[in-house]
């Protein structure tokens, strides 16, 4: 527990900037999607593929809640792995589903109402997009772990500390995959059942 706590000191700034990168996303997609239309067309086009492959199925709301689980799930861990890559990944990740979902508020916006796309976000993305971004916040320092181990095959002296610090993060790394299988299965429940009827009204 002491080793937790510790870890979620260190991850203040990471957060943030993950926070930060995020909110870009969100502004990049809803004042200049036309710069980015290609992107976000191929990403709508394969989430409309998912929802589509729930046609036919006996219980919809049943299997529309695995599919969201496990699309998140899987997504956020991989992620955090992924991470390794000097946390390129993570912010790519996050600057993606900003994009996605400042497009998606802004055509709303003009063509339903923004009320109809806050129904359809709110309930379950007050859990599911802080989830993402702690995800992705692990994956960067992930990242930057990697960089400093890398540094340290010039610098041999900060081996042992850089190390010790890869070694925190992953003695962490269980407890974190808990709160995000915890946290993405009350969003998955919610936008299953209460976002999906609410946007059904």
């Amino acid at each position: 527990m002491k080793n937790m706590l510790n870890q979620f000191r260190l991850m203040k700034h990471y957060f943030i900037a993950s926070a930060l990168v995020f909110t870009l996303g969100i502004i990049l997609g809803a004042g200049f999607s036309d710069q980015f239309q290609g992107f976000i067309e191929g990403q709508l086009k394969g989430m409309e593929q998912l929802t589509q492959s729930l046609n036919g199925k006996p219980n919809q709301q049943w299997s529309l809640f695995w599919l969201i689980f496990w699309n998140n799930t899987i997504k956020s861990v991989a992620i955090i792995a992924l991470g390794a890559v000097f946390g390129i990944l993570p912010l790519f990740f996050l600057l993606a589903n900003g994009l996605i979902l400042g497009y998606l508020g802004s055509t709303f916006a003009q063509k339903e109402s923004l009320l109809f796309f806050v129904k359809g976000i709110l309930p379950h993305g007050v859990i599911e997009i802080p989830a993402i971004i702690f995800a992705c916040a692990f994956g960067l320092r992930l990242g930057v772990l990697m960089l400093k181990m890398v540094t340290a095959l010039i610098s041999p002296e900060r081996s042992v500390k850089y190390k010790e610090e890869l070694a925190g993060f992953g003695k962490s790394i269980v407890f974190v995959v808990l709160i995000l299988i915890v946290s993405l299965t009350a969003a998955a429940l919610i936008e299953s059942t209460f976002t999906y009827w609410l946007v059904k009204r």
